[in-house]
This record gives structure tokens, C-alpha cells and sequence, in this order.
């Protein structure tokens, strides 16, 4: 188990907030690289973000926005969640649960119109899908870009080809894939799903333990073979997140039954949380990246 050197804790301890914001530098350094390159490749019009399950999609697609607001071109974001199918046409796995892992779970057709149309200056009708409801909107939403506008789609299947392939023009694109990535913990995005769960979708650890090899399954038939693809990698771990979570982590973890049968990979994350020192995720600023795994329900 590899544990916090004692002058690294003093300094988490010292001034938690400056400590979170140095492990955060690198972060932010590529995310900004990464809208450097985007602007510099003048042609862009659509940005594709895909990555894993709690990769930090949502938070770096709007980072990625921001950086090129400030440099005075517009963005437009889409969620490729929008695009589902209506339930009646869904499909499903062989145990009878929802298939939300699969590309064929997206309104493909529709999205090709409406991508096209913003690639050549038009108008195009966009859908909202509502999940408290678990059907798509009746009002979709007119949207056409501006010749210095561009937009920034993010989801799981942003890098397959059947999104962002040969129906639109390679030099309109720009392709970005996250993950989390370090040596210290082969599942670094199974905790932030734990918790990021259990405060904003009032899911159990066990709920999100039952599901993650189905999650995994879908990540690596769907997602892992086309990061090659991608213009740039970005790493979204952040050095101190394993502390910050772990109090949290150990209570939801704790909660697992002993007759679950996802009873002992919760004792698995448990033993490795245990060890480890914990850090006040209040001192974590509003603005974080990690805000999107910690933040309670309102």
C-alpha cells in the first residue's frame, strides 16, 4: 500500500486549499493545452469528448468551453445522453436490463442530421431526453452555429466512428479522450462512481458495484478501441481524490450486506481505503473538477 510521505501530509494539512489547487495544476495545464489545440486548428467546428464511466466528461467539456469564450470564440455543448432512443425502442441486455452502453442505445439517425446541419451552417433541431421521465422532449430546440462558432459534444461514444465518422468532414473535427489513469489504483473511477452515485442518483454501493462490470464490459467493447483515434489524451486523476473520498467511500462501502453478492469486492475497496489517510473535501473550492464526485444532493 503506498501511503502519504509525512512532509506531504503536512502540507495537505497546512493549507488543504493550496495543496488541492498545486495537484490540480496538471489537470488544468492540459485541459487548457488541449483548447489551445483546438483553436489553433481553425477549421473545427464540432469537438468530440469521450471517455469512460467518471472519466470527468462533463466537467472538462465545459473547461474545454470556457478556455476558447475567453479568446473570444463562441461554444455551443452537447450531450450525446440527449439523443437516446424512447424506452419503447431500447435495447437491452440478455438479463433483461437496459443497454445504455452500446452506440445502437443513440438515435443515430437523427444525430446524423442534426450534426451534419451544424457542420454546413444550418439550422438543426435538437432533441433533450428527459430522465426523471425516461423519454425524450416533445420541444426540440433550434440550434445553428456561426461561422466563429463551434460546438463540443460529449459522451461515451463521441470517438466511435458512427458518431463522429466519415458523414462529417475530418477537418470540421477535433477529438479529446479522458481517463483516469495512475499506478497507485487500477480503479480509480469505480470510487468516484461510488459516491458521485450515491449523493446525485441516490444509487447504494451496491447498486454501483452490481452494474460496474456491465459498465467495464461496455467500456472496453465500445470505448477503449477508439482512443487511438483521438487528437489528444487527457488524464483527469487528481493526486489527492483517493483521501478526500475515503470517509465517504468507507460508510457507503460499509453498507454492502455480507450476503450481497458484491459483498467482496466491497470488502476488496474497503481494505485498500482503510489504510490510507483522510483529507476535508470542504476545502475543496466550488470550482474544482472534483466538485462533480463529492458534491452532496441539494
Amino acid at each position: 500500500m503506498n501511503f502519504l510521505r509525512v512532509t506531504e501530509m503536512e502540507k495537505y494539512l497546512a493549507n488543504p486549499q493550496k495543496a488541492y489547487a498545486e495537484d490540480e495544476a496538471f489537470y488544468e495545464a492540459e485541459v487548457q493545452r488541449a483548447a489551445q489545440m483546438i483553436l489553433d486548428k481553425k477549421t473545427v467546428k464540432m469537438v468530440f469528448v469521450s471517455g469512460p464511466s467518471c472519466a470527468g466528461k462533463t466537467p472538462t467539456t465545459e473547461r474545454l468551453a470556457h478556455y476558447p469564450k475567453e479568446h473570444g470564440v463562441k461554444t455551443e455543448l452537447i450531450s450525446l445522453d440527449d439523443f437516446y432512443r424512447h424506452p419503447q425502442i431500447e435495447l437491452y441486455h440478455p438479463d433483461g436490463t437496459p443497454d445504455y452502453e452500446s452506440p445502437g442505445s443513440l438515435d443515430l439517425e437523427l444525430m446524423h442530421k442534426c450534426f451534419t446541419a451544424l457542420c454546413e451552417g444550418k439550422v438543426a433541431d435538437m432533441p433533450k431526453f428527459l430522465f426523471k421521465e425516461k423519454r425524450r422532449s416533445e420541444v426540440y430546440t433550434p440550434m445553428r452555429l456561426d461561422e466563429d462558432e463551434l460546438c463540443i459534444v460529449e459522451g461515451l461514444h463521441a470517438l466511435n466512428p458512427d458518431i463522429c465518422g466519415s458523414y462529417i468532414d475530418p477537418a470540421k473535427t477535433f477529438k479529446v479522450y479522458l481517463n483516469a489513469v495512475t499506478d497507485i489504483d487500477s480503479e480509480p473511477r469505480l470510487l468516484r462512481r461510488i459516491v458521485r452515485d450515491y449523493y446525485k442518483r441516490s444509487s447504494t454501493a451496491e447498486q454501483t458495484l452490481a452494474m460496474w462490470e456491465n459498465v467495464e464490459n461496455g467500456s472496453r467493447k465500445y470505448i477503449y478501441p477508439y482512443k487511438d483515434d483521438a487528437d489528444v489524451f487527457i488524464n483527469t486523476y487528481i493526486k489527492y481524490e483517493r483521501f478526500v473520498m475515503r470517509n465517504d467511500g468507507l460508510r457507503m462501502l460499509y453498507e454492502v450486506p455480507e450476503t450481497s453478492p458484491c459483498y467482496e469486492k466491497a470488502k476488496e475497496l474497503i481494505d485498500k481505503l482503510l489504510p490510507l489517510p483522510s483529507l476535508p473535501k470542504e476545502a475543496i473550492q466550488p470550482q474544482s473538477f472534483m466538485r462533480e464526485f463529492i458534491t452532496q444532493r441539494t
